[in-house]
């Protein structure tokens, strides 16, 4: 009876309470309400409610999902992989920088934009942690699929950043391009096993190791 009321509950879950609580800072330990509070300071009006605006319509879109759950996961790792991207693009020198933006209009042109859209994208990947949580049970902490792609993630980080330098130089080769291939496989393989893992699924050992490399 219990668990029926939990899923009752959960399906009522909106958007709009998820953004609601992570802008309450009230019952937030002090270093939670630094980061967030940084994070916000960054974004002026008109980015948050593009924000706002933007996980409203994603809500909307769920509601056609078949698999919604699946959904929301695929688009936190999107973020994360946007996240990776988007700050290793920082990280290079400003000559490398202005280079690659030359090349592709695509990419934010300035480092201030590009800064921003990090924030952003921390304020909206949080607000669909809080969702998926309310809505489906599916968060555990320093220890569930989120923190494994994450933490995948970071491993991927340093090949990302040389790829891109060496593509940028003209020297990349064909072992360089094998690798890149490779790691993109690897995170398709990750991606694709994290999607079916059960809500609220945790991996014992996670959160110690974090702590211990931390």
């Amino acid at each position: 009876m219990r668990r029926i009321i939990q899923m009752l509950f959960r399906r009522r879950a909106r958007m709009e309470q998820a953004w609601t609580a992570w802008l309450d800072f009230e019952s937030l330990d002090e270093k939670q309400r630094k980061w967030r509070r940084g994070l916000l300071a960054q974004l002026n009006d008109a980015v948050r409610e593009s924000v706002h605006s933007n996980l409203l319509e994603f809500e909307a879109d769920l509601r056609i999902q078949t698999e919604p759950l699946q959904t929301v996961r695929r688009e936190l790792m999107d973020s994360v992989d946007r996240r990776l991207l988007n700050t290793e693009i920082l990280e290079l020198p400003p000559e490398v920088r202005a280079k690659l933006r030359q090349q592709s209009s695509e990419i934010l042109q300035t480092d201030e934009e590009a800064r921003t859209y990090i924030a952003a994208n921390e304020v909206r990947m949080a607000v669909l942690r809080e969702y998926g949580a309310r809505r489906f049970g599916d968060r555990a902490n320093d220890d569930d699929w989120f923190a494994v792609y994450e933490r995948a993630s970071r491993l991927k980080q340093r090949g990302a950043r040389n790829f891109i330098q060496r593509t940028l130089n003209g020297t990349q080769s064909s072992a360089d391009d094998a690798r890149y291939q490779n790691m993109t496989r690897v995170d398709q393989e990750i991606r694709t096993r994290l999607l079916k893992v059960p809500a609220g699924a945790r991996f014992t050992g996670l959160a110690a190791q974090k702590l211990a490399s931390g």
